[in-house]
């Protein structure tokens, strides 16, 4: 099922999105992480697309949205806010969001409450950032965002290196694909260029090492399913008694929290279907009048 690509006017930019579904049906708003874009959404999407309308946004400065500036969680938010009200639906959307894509859904709710309906939230943090590097390596992390290769001879040369790279070495050889295909733009000679600067990437990268999201959740509307890897923000058994996922599931009463038997940060890239089975159960629970 090949999506269609649409445009929105928000918030004074122009939002890419990937359409998958019966615009008649209800609609489902999926948000990418930091560096990725919105076809890497497409296992879920092609399935979810028999109940519901499906928009796989690329967000500010990633895929076809424009890159006007302006990296922060708050302008991403409020281009989800400008997205909904662009569509100007009969019921808030329903919500995928992974990484800092769900972070993005959750301060749209906060900063317009009611925009969103039932989220899925896919190893979004929902407490401070943990120190792992100390100055000198986060800087040094960042340079090697910001230094990384952008252009490559073709798409092709670009799987075949990135395959085996330690991040995507666990992900499926389609979502590695998706993520190719879908954040690349072929140049005139052929080559593939990353959609999204690598500067952008390594501003948001820092952007979320610095955001504490506990200002966003505090009395935080709205219905949340936060799943996470089993070796992923919160990597043992007792994620559940953590500061912070106490913090958020005491704080923001429609939320609640399954921890997935298998998968890392990026569970959702590299089993989709687990993933989706959750996303699934709770998200028609709510369309079919459960709860």
């Amino acid at each position: 099922m090949e999506p269609t690509s649409k445009y929105f006017s928000a918030n004074s930019i122009t939002l890419h999105c990937l359409s998958w579904g019966d615009p008649s049906n209800p609609p489902l708003i999926m948000t990418h992480g930091i560096g990725l874009c919105a076809m890497v959404w497409r296992p879920l999407a092609e399935d979810l697309a028999r109940d519901y309308h499906v928009l796989s946004l690329d967000l500010r400065g990633h895929g076809d949205t424009d890159k006007p500036g302006g990296y922060t969680f708050d302008n991403m938010a409020e281009d989800v806010v400008g997205l909904v009200q662009a569509l100007n639906p009969s019921q808030p959307p329903y919500a995928i969001g992974h990484s800092a894509g769900g972070m993005t859904i959750m301060i749209a709710n906060h900063k317009a409450p009611g925009t969103m309906g039932p989220t899925v939230l896919v190893d979004t943090r929902v407490g401070p950032a943990l120190e792992v590097y100390n100055p000198e390596e986060r800087e040094e992390r960042m340079n090697r965002t910001r230094n990384k290769r952008a252009v490559w001879e073709s798409r092709e040369v670009m799987y075949d290196a990135y395959r085996n790279r330690r991040v995507f070495s666990t992900w499926t050889d389609d979502a590695v694909r998706d993520y190719i295909y879908g954040g690349t733009s072929l140049l005139d000679d052929g080559k593939a260029e990353l959609k999204c600067p690598t500067e952008v990437e390594a501003i948001y990268y820092e952007a979320r090492h610095s955001l504490n999201p506990t200002p966003y959740l505090k009395g935080l509307g709205g219905e949340y399913l936060l799943l996470l890897g089993n070796t992923g923000n919160y990597p043992d058994e007792g994620a559940r008694n953590s500061d912070e996922i106490k913090y958020f599931l005491n704080e923001v009463k429609g939320a609640r929290m399954e921890t997935l038997p298998k998968g890392s940060h990026f569970v959702a890239m590299e089993d989709p279907d687990m993933v989706l089975a959750s996303a699934r159960r709770y998200l028609d629970s709510h369309r079919l009048g459960g709860n």
